[in-house]
């Protein structure tokens, strides 16, 4: 069922029996902090099988004390979906929508969908839903905006299964790093000698493989899915977040030799691998400025090349890939904000061929001649 601007009664009913369903079993397994560029992040976890997960994904930023936090995660296994659904949508008997319920079941109607709750409020922007249950896809992710309070709950954290989801409360991540100077986006950023690199396009376009293999070439390193943008007056700097990358089985079979990474899951789909990258965390690198971004493409050419791109195609699959990854499709304000990030960089366009050494070494003299 969908609802539009509940009470606040019924708000306050549905975040209290998120907080109790979630801590049900006693305390939270371990409070952790992730530390997201200027962010930071309270992670309390009530499910010990998450914490595997949290471990291999979040490694790089996850924090055991922080002086103090801006946003706090609550995260636990579930398995009574349609029970918090059917009371999201009921437990404020003076709402509109439960006079309708009411309406219809005297009329000898039908009570509707009540396996899934889609409430919506004016506090959160753009038609992002505040709680969404859906016992069909058996997730829960609800947004607290006045608390700072994001909850997650899934049923299978059995890796093949949860990696389907993809990144780690990466939805999650989105709403909590939003801000007029900072975002969450997907995308890939390497670089040398302190000149950032970031890669627009959406997937399949090359950026892991070219990322992680510039990484394994000595460069700088940021990510090569998602990560963290901030813009201020000088500069517009990029966070690492997640310590996995992902590869196509072929491409892995072409780095295995050199790549000292832990191997993960499948991803549920046999066409992507994906790995731990924790042993090349000191080549990690916060606050990297980005100097240029560039849009990769796939030639049949025998050697690589760099030229001047399309600012419009690559600012394009930039935003576009990002707002399909977080669901924020109808976020203007959001296009907008991304656009002006990196509107004013130069663009490139490099083409790359079936070898992958050549490309980085392309990449690395074209660096090398910009100084």
């Amino acid at each position: 069922m969908h609802i539009d601007n509940p009470t606040a009664a019924q708000l306050e009913k549905i975040f209290a029996a998120l907080d109790q369903r979630a801590s049900r079993n006693g305390g939270p397994v371990f409070v952790k902090y992730l530390v997201l560029g200027s962010c930071v992040v309270r992670l309390l976890n009530y499910s010990a099988a998450f914490t595997p997960h949290v471990e291999t994904q979040l490694a790089y930023i996850l924090r055991d004390d922080a002086p103090r936090y801006d946003a706090t995660l609550v995260v636990w296994q579930e398995n009574a979906f349609k029970q918090l659904a059917r009371y999201a949508i009921t437990c404020d008997k003076s709402s509109l929508a439960y006079r309708q319920l009411r309406l219809s079941r005297l009329r000898g109607g039908s009570e509707g969908d009540m396996d899934n709750a889609v409430i919506m409020h004016e506090s959160a922007h753009h038609r992002q839903p505040v709680v969404d249950i859906s016992a069909g896809n058996r997730l829960l992710s609800a947004w607290n905006p006045p608390t700072g309070t994001y909850y997650y709950a899934v049923d299978n954290l059995e890796p093949e299964e949860f990696i389907k989801r993809g990144h780690l409360f990466v939805h999650a991540l989105a709403r909590i790093l939003k801000s007029p100077t900072s975002n969450l986006a997907h995308g890939a950023v390497i670089g040398s000698n302190g000149v950032g690199v970031l890669l627009c396009g959406m997937g399949y376009r090359g950026k892991s493989t070219f990322s992680v293999n510039a990484l394994l070439h000595g460069f700088e390193y940021v990510s090569d899915d998602y990560l963290i943008l901030e813009k201020d007056e000088t500069a517009l700097r990029a966070w690492p977040i997640y310590s996995i990358i992902t590869l196509s089985p072929t491409i892995y079979q072409k780095m295995a030799s050199r790549l000292d990474a832990k191997f993960v899951s499948n991803n549920g789909r046999k066409d992507k691998y994906v790995f731990n990258i924790a042993k090349y965390h000191d080549r990690f690198v916060c606050a990297y400025p980005i100097k240029l971004c560039m849009f990769p493409r796939f030639v049949k050419f025998a050697e690589p090349s760099i030229e001047l791109g399309s600012k419009d195609m690559a600012m394009n699959e930039l935003v576009y890939s990002t707002v399909m990854q977080t669901g924020e499709t109808q976020d203007m304000r959001l296009i907008a904000k991304l656009c002006s990030f990196v509107e004013e960089l130069p663009f490139y366009r490099i083409n790359l061929t079936q070898d992958i050494d050549k490309n980085t070494q392309c990449l690395k003299m074209f660096l090398e001649r910009l100084g």
